[in-house]
Parts: structure tokens; sequence; C-alpha cells
């Protein structure tokens, strides 16, 4: 009985230390990412373990309502695969110019490879008038013409709340993120990535975002990791990253990472602060 209860208490005291050392470690990230930030920023960082299920949350602002910039053409590709998913022709969705058949290289080009090709264009070079075309679309297609803003923002928020998720603190008024309207938690969009890796689309809804470091609008982040897909946002007084990467061991992960200063002020990222993230993250949360 003795050893066993010694036992016990080697246990509780092995996960009692391991639980110290990572808020250590967290508490050393947010310091770090701080020091790379405005003094009056609002910002947070949220990670969540794909398959673990684990949360990792830095910041002075993990529930507060952010403005994410063109993060929030991840709803909008996310909307459009899903109602694909549920049986809409991906010609639906197609402006003028991409419907119909087309051929490239002598090989002909269908309807869902070309929806796939706009998508990642419209990540990987943040086309706000893709965007805005696609919201109004999705707000058509759900509840007749003609297009609106109304209509596309009732139908993202569906969308959302389809999901599990709880829109009661997210406001959207367009699909490119240029409105400093749109405002949303960081901790919604981390949850958010995560419940799209759970849907049988999310490797294409992954294969629109550019490579951290290598392509299109998150080329200059400050630096490269072909494992994470990632869409930034960068408005006057707001800069966001979110996606997914690869931390330790394999271990697959969603986050969001949002920057807000107030307004009147302009904030830049000469210092790579999201470049910094992204190497946090894919050495060791924090460590």
């Amino acid at each position: 009985m003795l050893a066993r209860s010694a036992f016990v208490l080697a246990i509780f005291f092995m996960l009692l230390c391991h639980a110290l050392s990572v808020g250590a470690a967290d508490a050393d990230g947010a310091r770090r990412i701080a020091t790379l930030l405005p003094k009056d920023a609002r910002w947070a960082l949220v990670v969540t373990d794909l398959h673990g299920g684990g949360e990792t949350a830095l910041g002075n602002a993990l529930d507060e309502p952010l403005v994410p910039g063109s993060v929030a053409k991840l709803f909008v590709t996310g909307a459009v695969l899903d109602r694909v998913a549920r049986g809409e022709r991906p010609e639906a969705f197609l402006p003028t110019g991409w419907a119909g058949k087309r051929k490239m290289g002598g090989r002909e080009i269908r309807g869902g490879e070309r929806l796939q090709r706009l998508l990642r264009d419209m990540n990987v070079h943040s086309r706000n008038r893709t965007a805005e075309a696609l919201f109004l679309r999705l707000g058509e297609r759900r509840f007749g013409g003609p297009p609106s803003r109304e209509k596309g923002r009732e139908a993202l928020l569906e969308f959302l709340s389809g999901l599990g998720l709880d829109t009661s603190e997210v406001a959207l008024v367009d699909g490119s993120g240029l409105a400093r309207e749109n405002l949303l938690p960081p901790r919604f969009v981390a949850r958010y990535l995560a419940a799209i890796a759970r849907k049988p689309w999310f490797e294409r809804f992954r294969a629109t975002l550019p490579r951290a470091g290598l392509e299109g609008t998150v080329k200059d982040i400050g630096h490269a990791d072909w494992r994470f897909r990632v869409k930034s946002g960068r408005l006057d007084n707001a800069f966001a990253l979110a996606g997914y990467g690869v931390a330790p061991a394999g271990r697959e992960v969603a986050f969001a990472f949002i920057v807000n200063v107030p307004a009147g002020r302009r904030i830049t990222d000469r210092r790579h602060s999201r470049g910094t993230v992204v190497r946090m993250i894919g050495r060791g949360v924090f460590r």
C-alpha cells in the first residue's frame, strides 16, 4: 500500500512539475511576443492541438473582438466549400470568365477544379474583389436575389453557427476583411479553424492557403516553413496571421494571432513578430 501511494505521489509530482514548466514557458513566450509589439497593443495568440484538443492562449485580448483584416477571407472560403459539399454546383460560385468548361495545357478543367484555383488565388494573393463577389454570391444562393451585404453576412453567420461556434461576439460586414467594422475574438478564429479540420473537405480548404514565408502575401513574414499554411491580414492599425502548422513530434495545430492598436495609430511589422510566432510554434509552443 505504501509503495502504491508513493507511486501515485510521484506521478502527481511529475504532472505538477510539467504543468509548472509549461506555464513558465507560456509566460516566457507571452513576454517575448509582447516585446515585439507596441505597448498599447491589444493582442492574442491562440494555438489549438488538432489531435489532442489542448489549447494554449496568450495575450491581453483572448476573447475581445478585434479587427482581423483579410483573415476574414477564411470564413468565405469555408462557407463556399461547405455549400459545394452539400450539393451546390461549383460553377454557381464562379464569376464571369471562370464559368463553363476551360482547357489548360490541352487538359479540360471542370468546375470543381476551377473553383479550387479561384479560392487559392484569393487567399494566396488576398484578392479583395474575389472575396466580395463570393460573399455576395453566398447570400444570394442562400436567401435568393438580389444580392446584398446583409444576405452575405447572414449566410456567413449561419455557416459559422452550424459549426457549433458561438457567434454572439462576431461582427462580419464584408468578405474581404477591409472593413474595420469586422470584429471577432482571436479564440473564435482558432476554434473555427479547428472545426474546419474535422470536415471531409478540410484538405481542400488548407490547400487554398499559402505556405508561410514562401508564397503570396505571406512571403515576407520573416520566417519560411512549408509545413505552415496561413492567411495574413493587414490594415493600418491591425495585423493578423491564422492557419495551420506543425509543432514538435509532428503535432498538427491550428492557430490565430491578431494584433490591434488604437484607432489613429499605425502599426507595422518591421520586427517580424509574425515570423517569430511561426518559429515558436514550429520549435515547441513557446519554449
